[in-house]
């Protein structure tokens, strides 16, 4: 049906539904004419005779239209809607609504209104939108089949990539390292399956002598059946250039595959293709043809390890000689037998207030220690001089080779003048004072021992009396070894003494307990 624009003055329900009230309003009837759609009229002045000509029984078709009012009048008592002559539940009909504008005039907008068969009579409703056509739902996927391999895991039942030239069952796995004399080979034996599910072999390795290149494939291809292929990784051009020499002394049944990650990922994404690295040179040094990679390694760990505990026997040899001749008084907890594992040293120097009278430590978190009295002694910077002195040489005895220990140190001050004496070993970086330059020469000394047995030190400050473990161990000990000499204690005495005070930091961590330990009276 289409939309009716008609203007609205009416104040109920059923007038709305007048559409003869549009052209007999107060408005038509005080201009003698009908209103035109969208005019100004002025609601606050309705006349006696507008309302009089309301019912428009002068006008053609109001009969009609008041036995359509009553019909629906009589249907709202009743309870329920009743259809208009000719109208249906998707009727609409665009109805003015009055906006108050400047002049007391009132502006009728459009409003789009829906008279619905469940609507009671007289009401319009908005329009409700139309649904959305459903689009047809395309067919549903069907699931992946998985399947469970060798080893539990379950994957989708498709098969994987191969390289071309390659098919499921035997394979050898090859890796090339050119060396000097000769090329090493890493080796292992597969066997290729559908899912991934690879079975690997174990890993070989060997050299084969540049003059025996012509039985390179015989060894390193032993046991593997006639016309399954030997698959090669390149990693550069030189490796391609070598495979092409090696291609040409193969026999001609033996099938070699050879594939490059940058230029035929497809098929080559197998976890079982990835062979371990392996010190060329080394497997070169060994001379072994055909071995396990596992017990090549082994056995090469055992010689490194040899190799080293005679580096440390030697070292450790040169700190007994140099401590035998320059300090025959130090006490520590040294041993042949302690493992070389020292990664931190601690030292601290003290020296007793109105005496000529210190001492000098240094500390370990794993347990050595050194410690020696100083007497005539006067500033703290010579003790702490010889507690850096006392690191180096903690450090070449328990560091391990080719590795780095760090010496922690409260005084900014020594470590500038441990600066520049190594800088200027011949001027001492200038220091002043016969103590404190034999001080630095002893220090040097110490150092070089350290070097020579392949121990890299470092030196570091660290905040004093903050609460650090190692730095408050290293101040007790030497304070420890500067009281007990000052009381007159025996050596031996004062071993056992300072022995059992790093004991107590061990155990309990107490502080007051070493302290009580320390206590000389005692």
């Amino acid at each position: 049906m289409r939309s009716l624009h008609f203007d609205v003055d009416a104040s109920t329900p059923d007038d709305l539904l007048d559409a003869l009230w549009a052209f007999t309003g107060p408005g038509a009837q005080l201009m003698g004419t009908p209103t035109p759609d969208g005019a100004f009229v002025d609601p606050d002045r309705p006349t006696d005779q507008s309302l009089q000509d309301r019912s428009g029984s002068h006008l053609p078709g109001s009969h009609a239209l008041r036995t359509s009012l009553s019909a629906q009048a009589a249907a709202r008592t009743a309870g329920r809607p009743a259809a208009r002559p000719g109208a249906h539940a998707g009727s609409s009909a665009l109805i003015r609504h009055p906006s108050r504008h400047a002049g007391g005039l009132v502006r009728l907008p459009a409003v789009d209104l829906t008279a619905t068969p469940w609507s009671p009579a007289g009401f319009l409703e908005p329009a409700p939108p139309l649904p959305a056509l459903p689009r047809p739902a395309g067919p549903r996927p069907a699931p992946p089949r998985m399947r469970v391999r060798t080893d539990g895991v379950r994957v989708v039942a498709r098969p994987l990539a191969m390289l071309p030239g390659v098919d499921h069952g035997r394979a050898l796995r090859v890796d090339l390292h050119p060396v000097q004399d000769g090329i090493v080979f890493v080796a292992r034996h597969l066997e290729l399956r559908e899912l991934g599910d690879d079975v690997k072999g174990t890993v070989l390795t060997g050299v084969v002598p540049v003059t025996q290149l012509d039985r390179f494939w015989a060894t390193v291809a032993e046991d593997l059946p006639a016309g399954r292929p030997v698959i090669v990784r390149l990693r550069t051009d030189s490796d391609a250039e070598l495979l092409s020499l090696l291609r040409a002394l193969a026999p001609p049944e033996l099938h070699v595959v050879s594939y490059r990650l940058d230029e035929s990922p497809v098929g080559s994404q197998r976890s079982s293709y990835l062979l371990p690295d392996v010190d060329a040179a080394a497997v070169a040094a060994s001379g072994a043809v055909r071995a396990s990679l596992e017990a090549l390694r082994a056995e090469q760990q055992v010689a490194e390890d040899a190799t080293r505990a005679g580096r440390v026997l030697l070292a450790r040899r040169r700190v007994e000689r140099h401590l035998r001749r320059t300090a025959p008084q130090l006490m520590h907890s040294l041993s042949f037998s302690d493992p070389a594992e020292v990664r931190h040293v601690y030292v601290d120097g003290s020296v007793l207030r109105g005496t000529r009278t210190g001492g000098a430590a240094a500390v370990t978190p794993s347990g050595p220690w050194a410690a020696h009295a100083l007497p005539g002694v006067t500033l703290p910077l010579e003790a702490e001089l010889e507690a850096l002195a006392l690191g180096h040489l903690l450090a070449a005895w328990s560091g391990h080779p080719d590795e780095r220990v760090v010496i922690h140190s409260d005084s900014r001050a020594a470590l500038a003048l441990l600066r520049d004496a190594h800088r200027e070993r011949l001027t001492l970086g200038d220091a002043r004072g016969e103590r404190i330059r034999r001080a630095l020469r002893r220090l040097l000394a110490a150092i070089d021992l350290a070097e020579t047995a392949g121990v890299e030190v470092s030196t570091v400050w660290v905040k004093g009396h903050a609460g650090t473990r190692g730095n408050e161990l290293a101040d007790d000990v030497a304070r420890s070894a500067a009281r007990n000499t000052a009381a007159g204690v025996e050596p031996e005495d004062l071993r056992r003494r300072i022995g059992h005070l790093v004991e107590l930091w061990e155990t309990t961590l107490g502080r007051d307990l070493a302290e009580d330990a320390d206590d000389p009276v005692r």
